[in-house]
């Protein structure tokens, strides 16, 4: 009834739902390390060095994805995702442990190094499993498993809160990454066919070792670009209302929580019934437009009217289609990129490049906001621009 009720042909059924609890670990582990960074950081530290924090995660994330690209070369790619989610959860059990002084903006800055790269994995071995024609009506699918960690976790925090206290949050993110390494070596047996027909004869990738920033790749590094510098902008006004507007720590982990199961909600919607049907009859162009236009209207709402309901749809916005509609687009842009290549340039966009961008929007709210007073619902201007 599933396979008929999702397009689940023969032969899918398994790594489809390999792949989806793979990514609804990913997602949890990601709700809860970001609830309980950004609770700790916001509650624990000066707030007016938040904008820092981005160039923080800049630099980091370039030196990590750099490390992690020099030690990854040659090796089996699941094999590379069982050390690094060994090596991400014996760091936390330290951190959760000292909760204290610099270990804040480490953790804060670790989380992001952490997501990145665990998903970079994740979008490679999907590539490696599924074709593109599969792609177009699975990766929804495969979508629809972070929504749900979204609804499931998000709303479960508070009662995890409640019982255990924010403070034992990074606990639940140790558990998922468990689960990440037991999805990534479950996958192995399905990832042959992609995999054997993009590997490249030394040849070939001696032929395209100077062609590795073709057009192509440099359009799909300005779109991803884009839209990190418009998240920055987003993010911040949201935690700054949010934090406002809930002072206390477990009140705002509660917050973030409700959030994240809200956006849960409207994610495996869109997953399920939209995202798949607007791919295959309208093309990836108008799902890929539906972000900057959803996030101009939040923008301009929180304009005109700067509170948290109004900053809430821009989050909101930003959350739910950069993950459904607009992360299957750019998936979909991956594939036809031979696996030389891709997993080569992948970290490096999506990770060092996305990251620096970040880092320099993190400086330039700083400024703005710190040296110059300029309310921070103004900064909604240049989210219209890049919309644009």
């Amino acid at each position: 009834m599933l396979k008929k009720l999702f397009n689940i042909k023969p032969g899918e059924g398994l790594p489809t739902l390999i792949l989806f609890i793979y990514f609804f670990a990913f997602v949890a582990l990601g709700i809860t390390g970001s609830a309980a960074r950004d609770a700790y950081f916001l509650n624990m530290v000066d707030r007016d060095y938040l904008p820092l924090m981005f160039l923080a995660v800049a630099i980091v994330l370039t030196l990590a994805v750099a490390i992690y690209n020099r030690l990854s070369k040659n090796r089996d790619l699941i094999q590379t995702t069982t050390v690094s989610c060994l090596v991400f959860a014996l760091s936390l059990v330290f951190i959760q442990n000292n909760l204290k002084g610099w270990v804040i903006p480490f953790l804060y800055v670790w989380v992001e190094v952490i997501i990145v790269i665990i998903i970079t994995q994740f979008w490679i071995l999907a590539a490696d499993v599924f074709n593109p024609r599969q792609a177009k009506r699975l990766f929804s699918i495969l979508g629809a498993g972070g929504a749900l960690a979204s609804i499931i976790i998000g709303s479960s925090i508070k009662y995890y809160v409640s019982l255990f206290g924010s403070e034992n949050l990074l606990f639940v993110t140790i558990g998922f990454l468990g689960v990440v390494i037991l999805m990534a070596n479950l996958i192995r047996p399905y990832r042959n066919i992609n995999e054997l027909k993009n590997r490249s004869t030394k040849k070939d990738e001696k032929q395209q070792s100077d062609k590795l920033f073709t057009p192509y790749i440099k359009s799909l590094a300005i779109i991803i670009g884009l839209a990190a510098i418009a998240s920055v902008i987003i993010d911040y006004q949201f935690k700054m209302i949010a934090v406002a507007a809930f002072p206390n720590q477990d009140d705002l982990v509660n917050f973030f929580g409700k959030y994240y199961a809200i956006t849960g909600i409207a994610r495996i919607i869109i997953d399920l019934y939209i995202t798949s049907r607007v791919l295959s009859r309208f093309g990836i162009l108008i799902a890929i437009l539906i972000l900057p236009i959803s996030l101009m209207i939040g923008s301009l709402g929180f304009l005109l009217s700067p509170i948290l309901a109004t900053v809430f749809l821009s989050k909101f916005s930003d959350q739910v289609f950069k993950f459904t509609l607009h992360n299957a687009s750019i998936q979909l842009f991956w594939i036809p990129v031979k696996n030389t290549i891709k997993t080569k340039l992948k970290p490096i966009i999506e990770g060092s490049i996305r990251a620096s961008l970040q880092g320099l929007s993190g400086v330039v709210i700083f400024i703005a906001v710190t040296i110059f007073n300029i309310p921070i619902h103004y900064l909604s201007l240049s989210i219209v621009l890049i919309a644009i």
